[in-house]
């Protein structure tokens, strides 16, 4: 049987193909009503990967949307009043987000939910459903064209899509970036982020996380000048990603971590619109995930060698009754 590794390959490759075909979905839904422009009165919430793409798409609003953990939303019900709930679940079977569900539903003005699983908890909970299209190997892999679909799902509720850039390009562009990287698998790997690029930061260190198992943090750019900089070793690696091209901060820390003989690497940013950008350094990340565990030889992402975390996450995570090995869950 093909390894995680590989599967998790094919998936990142996939999106090529799969990412248009999405977008002409999402274009045929109704539009949102002028309420909801540029976000305002919605929430979007989710956890793990797809907390990610919620805190993106507060970002993409200038805050005009909001981004809430669904535990926080489980506990304080109140705060979605009168709002138009998002609730973002690869699966549809996380238990935070089920349990938001039904708390919110009486304060909420509406709740939909965005899930590749029509016949989930979570959408027969909602009132209204996004589906994630998506093509899957069917095993238990980190989360890449889950997530980009979840992303342009959240976007397309705040803002009318764009034309896409070439994915294949940004795909080359990966493979050749990431050939120049060194993740240290026994170190730490800082990924930092600047406005939209923050939650780009946190989707690449789970993916660090999952297929590698290694240590990872994320952070804003200035936040790290004044905290995390000073854990690092001349083992560490530190990847700074701007925002955009005038990103003075993000720019300079990566300089001066270069001058003073410290690991770094740049994401450097492309005069393209916020959409292309969240994709092309989405799957730049992807890629050096992938690619770094490769060329270790490794055929399983880390995750599947972890049974016992597995067991803890899934008692946690997971209503009881349910397999939530079917395929990655978010």
């Amino acid at each position: 049987m093909t390894g995680t590794i590989d599967s998790m390959g094919v998936e990142i490759r996939n999106q090529i193909e799969d990412i248009p075909a999405y977008v002409e979905y999402l274009l045929s839904l109704p539009k949102p009503p002028k309420s909801e422009v540029n976000g305002a009165n919605c929430i979007f919430i989710g956890a793990g990967d797809s907390f990610a793409a919620a805190l993106a798409t507060e970002h993409l609003t200038a805050h005009s949307a909001r981004s809430l953990d669904p535990y926080e939303v489980c506990r304080k019900p109140s705060i979605v009043t009168d709002m138009h709930l998002y609730v973002i679940s690869v699966s549809g079977r996380t238990m935070s987000n089920i349990e938001a569900v039904k708390a919110a539903r009486r304060f909420a003005r509406e709740v939909t939910a965005i899930t590749a699983n029509r016949n989930s908890l979570l959408a027969k909970y909602s009132e209204d459903l996004i589906e994630l299209k998506y093509r899957s190997e069917g095993r238990l892999t980190p989360g890449t064209n889950g997530f980009t679909s979840s992303l342009l799902a959240c976007y397309s509720r705040v803002r009318p899509l764009p034309k896409l850039s070439s994915l294949s390009d940004m795909y080359d562009e990966a493979l050749s970036w990431s050939q120049e990287i060194r993740i240290p698998v026994q170190s730490t790997t800082f990924i930092t982020g600047t406005g939209l690029t923050y939650p780009l930061a946190i989707y690449g260190k789970a993916k660090i996380y999952e297929v590698l198992g290694s240590k990872a943090q994320s952070q804003r750019t200035e936040q790290f000048n004044h905290m995390e900089l000073f854990s690092l070793t001349r083992d560490d690696l530190t990847i700074v990603i701007p925002e955009s091209e005038d990103d003075v901060q993000a720019t300079r820390l990566h300089a001066l971590l270069k001058e003073n003989l410290f690991k770094t690497a740049l994401l450097p940013p492309r005069n393209q619109n916020e959409v292309d950008n969240s994709l092309r350094i989405t799957m730049h990340l992807q890629v050096l995930a992938w690619k770094t565990a490769r060329n270790l030889g490794m055929e399983e992402c880390a995750f599947i060698n972890r049974p016992d975390l597995l067991r803890i996450s899934d008692e946690i995570v997971y209503p009881k009754r349910t397999n939530p090995h079917q395929k990655l869950a978010g």
